[in-house]
This record gives structure tokens, sequence and C-alpha cells, in this order.
């Protein structure tokens, strides 16, 4: 296990050699992290997923993944992500959220179409950061990755972090989707979402 102690919070980075102790002992874990981030440090997909599948969050609460097997730009970008208390889920991770991985059925939910009630999806857009909340809004309103980094300060690669988490959250497959989902959800924060 390794420690880091940013100034804006505490990360304590598992290695994938750990994920049985992890799965074990998360309690442990957890509390070794307390308010910071813990995030699992991994090169297998297969590992990612397994932690994904074995984890229980709504005890443990969530945890960042931070692939050791990515360009040096992206790996510092997820890194600062983590530092600012912003979990990263891999794409292969947020489709096994739409869709499960190998799992028995869940109960089918309708992601796209928005069928469920205003309240699942305001909770569902409720538990996106504030700067989520910002780079969907921009998203919504056509703007590209290149436009939307240079309005917000941040590069590119973490907009696209950034997408990514939303798309993730809310349960869509695309911008397009999340879009649609920010007119259905949010028209009135519109107005209120101030950007920096």
């Amino acid at each position: 296990m390794r420690t880091s102690v940013p100034d804006s919070g505490k990360i304590v980075v598992v290695d994938q050699m750990l994920i049985e102790d992890l799965l074990a002992r998360p309690d442990a874990y957890t509390k070794s992290a307390g308010s910071g981030c813990l995030a699992f440090a991994y090169r297998k997909e297969e590992s990612a997923r397994h932690l994904f599948e074995g984890w229980n969050r709504a005890q443990f609460g969530d945890v960042g993944f931070l692939p050791m097997n990515v360009a040096p730009d992206a790996w510092r970008a997820i890194l600062r992500l983590l530092m600012h208390e912003e979990l990263y889920l891999p794409s292969f991770l947020a489709d096994c959220v739409s869709a499960p991985c190998q799992r028995a059925p869940e109960r089918p939910r309708q992601r796209e179409t928005f069928t469920s009630n205003g309240a699942d999806r305001h909770a569902q857009y409720s538990k996106l950061t504030r700067r989520e909340k910002q780079v969907l809004q921009l998203v919504s309103e056509g703007k590209s990755n290149k436009l939307i980094a240079a309005k917000l300060g941040i590069t590119e690669h973490t907009v696209k972090l950034h997408m990514h988490n939303v798309v993730g959250k809310i349960g869509v497959s695309n911008r397009t989707a999340a879009a649609h989902f920010y007119f259905e959800v949010a028209p009135h924060e519109a107005q209120q979402t101030a950007l920096d």
C-alpha cells in the first residue's frame, strides 16, 4: 500500500497485488484513507472488474481506479482527479454499470429514454460534482472539448475524464444522450450554474 498526502486531500493507492486483502478487509483500507480517497492501481482489466464487482459501495463508499498502463498525460490527469476526490471510473467498468458484467441480470433499467421518474433523474444529477455539472452544461450547449477546456481552465483530457465520469454516473452511453439528460433534468440549472 502506498500513501500520498497532496495539499487537497489524502489518497491511499492500493496495488492490484493486494486485491484479495482489500476485498477481505475493506474497513481497514477505508479507515486508512479516512476522509481522503481510496484508489485501486491496476494493470489488468480483470483485476479492476473483480474489485468493482466485489466491492460493497453501499457499506464502504466508492473506490477510484488508477490504470497503470496508460499514457503519462492520462495517468497524471487521473491522479489530479483523485487528488480532488473525484473518482475515475474506466470505460469498461462504466459499461458494467449500464449492462452488468458477468452477473445475474438485475431488474431492467431504462437508461437513455428517461422513463424513470423525475426524482430518480434528479438524484442521478445530484451525484455529479460541481465541475462535472459545468462540463455537462457546456456539452449540452454543443461546445467541443477544446472550448470547454479553455473556458474552464483545464486540459482537454481532463474534460474527457469529467465527461466519462458524467456518463457513468447518469447511466448514458454518449455525449448526445448526456446532453438530452441535462435538458430533461436541469433546464433551470442552465441559468444557475456559475462557471469560473
